[in-house]
């Protein structure tokens, strides 16, 4: 476990305050708001903090027997009085990598100040994500999340664990042959295999349709499971709708009750700051930890394939079956 350091001075605060960090993004908490709420800590926090105390005025008096004398006087023009505080929101840059709906909770990368360009570094490196969803069997909404109009209800009596697995093992190897085809060569060609050996899972580009590289049971209580799903360029939206079609697929209705991130790359939940945690001593930690994963991360990976152009009309999230 690490130690985190305790920082007095604001402007080393603020010189340190550069990079990488990892939060837990609560759930119903919008990216904006999240980013409103980090920027007012950390400018509370470096308020906080000793400041430069600015020099005192010369000012030069003669006394009653002719001689000079110098007189130091407060320059009360340097002061939070007259500035206003020493660190203002509009001087933090901050930026998240994952565009999450509010409906996703979990780890969130997010960069400070310079650490900003990096998000887009990241963001372009198509890391793979996993999250834990949480589906609730007998009903749909027209969302296929939990907080929808509820538009059909069914029996679930039939669903076992096993026939669950069976649906999501079908859904993966769906996708297993379309990330193959997003090769953009001959799938029968020596360049294919090559290709698929050496360079491991293919990584397609933004605007492509989604992958789903893993599916796994979590849990298995019915109505309610849980289930991990390891994937790349999906959304809160996608997620709701792969439960729904797994009720479809079994031959009743299933709804998304929750979903949690639970890794982003190389970030994990202990990576992440709580809430609580939000401070710029913690935040700090957070991007000296950080620095080794981003030092590994650029756009050029060899894993990072190059897809031909894909039509904009395949971008429609689909299940393949």
């Amino acid at each position: 476990m690490s130690v985190v350091r305790i920082i007095e001075n604001g402007p080393e605060a603020w010189r340190l305050l550069q990079g990488i960090f990892c939060v837990y993004k609560p759930p119903d908490m919008s990216i904006r708001f999240l980013r409103k709420v980090l920027i007012s800590n950390i400018c509370r926090d470096l308020c906080k903090m000793k400041q430069p105390i600015p020099p005192p005025l010369i000012s030069i008096k003669s006394s009653v027997d002719g001689e000079l004398e110098l007189v130091k006087l407060k320059d009360y023009s340097a002061t939070p009085q007259v500035l206003g505080p020493p660190f203002q929101p509009n001087d933090i840059k901050l930026s998240c990598a994952p565009i999450f709906d509010n409906k996703i909770s979990g780890v969130c990368v997010v960069g400070v100040n310079k650490g900003g360009g990096m998000t887009n570094t990241i963001r372009e490196s198509r890391l793979i994500r996993t999250f834990q969803i949480e589906g609730k069997f007998g009903f749909a909404t027209d969302t296929h999340f939990h907080d929808g109009q509820v538009k059909e209800k069914s029996k679930f009596s039939h669903v076992t664990k096993s026939r669950l697995n069976k649906v999501l093992m079908s859904i993966q190897a769906g996708h297993q042959r379309k990330s193959n085809e997003y090769l953009g060569v001959d799938l029968q060609s020596q360049a294919a295999y090559e290709a698929i050996v050496q360079d491991g899972l293919v990584r397609p580009s933004s605007g492509t349709p989604t992958l789903l590289y893993a599916l796994n049971i979590v849990d298995f209580n019915p109505p309610d499971f849980t289930i991990e799903v390891s994937c790349i360029n999906e959304d809160g939206d996608y997620l709701t709708l792969v439960i729904h079609e797994i009720g479809m697929m079994l031959k009743t209705n299933a709804t998304c009750t929750k979903i949690r991130c639970i890794r982003y790359g190389p970030w994990t939940l202990r990576h992440a700051l709580l809430r609580k945690h939000w401070t710029v001593e913690h935040i700090i930690d957070s991007i000296n930890n950080s620095r080794e994963f981003v030092k590994k991360i650029t756009p050029e990976t060899p894993s990072l394939k190059k897809m031909n152009d894909y039509s904009q009309s395949n971008s429609k999230p689909l299940i393949y079956h």
